[in-house]
């Protein structure tokens, strides 16, 4: 790359960037008049979102007896649904993400620069995929929305309670359907905030694990340990803040793989089948692209206990040893984005089991419809 691309630098495209995904909360020195006009776009959002998500519930009441057209919307469906529930959770964890923003900020604007260093390893070294993923994802929701421009026809072959066979009319439901691609293509890319909140603490946990092999002195374990209690309350409040945010990707997701899936190898067009092919491909890849760093927070989170223990501890006296005995055990216990009931740990090991059940569904599904349509 052409230059480095900062933790500053990211901050400040992911909270342009995701303007609306609704995702990124005002800082606490935003006034009155900020806030009111915050709370003000994300109702219109949500009202905008349910407005198509009316219309497309009206097209599959007046198609409920086409099988393939019912597919085919139901995966739209889904796909919007996701718009207001994400909207919905952003908003409830509101203060919570403000507050772990702050802290983000605060810690990168005071960290020395070996700290400075190892949160720009990880930038560097995760910038490209997530960088990619975005651009593919933008080219996608622009061709989208432009090629029925050109072609003269809907985004969406939907059917309303009234006439729209005239302009301004036209016009009007094709920026209506093309602001609601816009919202899904937002949330979609909403997957790099919830990556960057599960990266960011995963890096403290290697500089903190850096810092356990560099203690001498009994005062620097007091620090280490003093840091480790810090960054667990910390990633406490991420995991718990990101829990039922990652719980309704998930099911949104599983329903976009299984009804993409089975347009895909419904009787639809190539074209149909091609734009539906990318919208599961995407939503394997958003759940992947979360799933990856709370993997690795997981594993590094344990790793601490390592470091501690492969230090000089011996060397020291009874006190440094308890402090170690303390972190040993308290690391055994790795920091996991879970749902109580629901999912254990988000993992590399449950997104494989998260495709195997996706693609057991579309099986089911397939043999049933098949049965149907015979």
């Amino acid at each position: 790359m052409a230059y480095s691309v900062t933790f500053e630098k990211l901050i400040a495209f992911l909270r342009m960037h995701l303007t609306f995904a609704c995702c990124w909360p005002l800082p606490p020195t935003a006034t009155k008049l900020q806030i009111i006009y915050d709370k003000f776009f994300r109702l219109f959002n949500s009202l905008h979102a349910m407005l198509i998500i009316c219309t497309v519930a009206y097209r599959i009441i007046t198609q409920y007896d086409n099988t393939l057209v019912l597919i085919q919307l139901s995966c739209v469906l889904g796909t919007l649904c996701e718009i207001p529930v994400q909207i919905y959770l952003f908003t409830r964890e509101y203060d919570r993400l403000q507050n772990i923003i702050l802290k983000m900020e605060n810690f990168n604007k005071h960290a020395n620069p070996i700290e400075r260093d190892v949160i720009q390893e990880y930038i560097n070294k995760h910038i490209a995929i997530y960088g990619i993923t975005l651009i593919l994802m933008t080219v996608t929701v622009v061709a989208l929305i432009l090629v029925p421009l050109v072609l003269a026809q809907p985004v969406l072959e939907l059917e309303y309670p009234f006439s729209i066979d005239y302009q301004p009319m036209r016009g009007i439901i094709y920026l209506h359907q093309s602001f609601a691609l816009y919202q899904v293509y937002a949330q979609v890319c909403a997957t790099v905030f919830l990556a960057l909140l599960l990266w960011f603490p995963t890096a403290r946990f290697e500089i903190l694990a850096n810092k356990f092999r560099m203690a001498t002195e009994h005062s620097d374990w007091k620090a280490c340990v003093r840091e480790h209690q810090e960054l667990l309350k910390f990633t406490k409040q991420v995991t718990i803040s990101l829990s039922y945010i990652t719980l309704s990707s998930l099911g949104v997701s599983t329903i976009t793989v299984v009804f993409s899936g089975l347009t895909f190898l419904g009787q639809f067009p190539m074209i149909v089948k091609m734009q539906y092919s990318i919208v599961c491909c995407s939503s394997l890849s958003k759940v992947f692209l979360c799933t990856w760093p709370a993997d690795h927070l997981m594993s590094m989170s344990s790793y601490v206990g390592d470091a501690a223990y492969n230090s000089l501890w011996y060397e020291y006296g009874t006190a440094t040893q308890k402090l170690m005995l303390y972190t040993l055990f308290r690391s055994q216990r790795p920091v996991i984005v879970s749902v109580p009931g629901l999912v254990a740990a988000l993992s590399l090991q449950h997104y494989a089991s998260y495709v195997s059940m996706a693609f057991s569904y579309l099986t089911s599904f397939r043999a049933i419809l098949s049965n149907d349509m015979d």
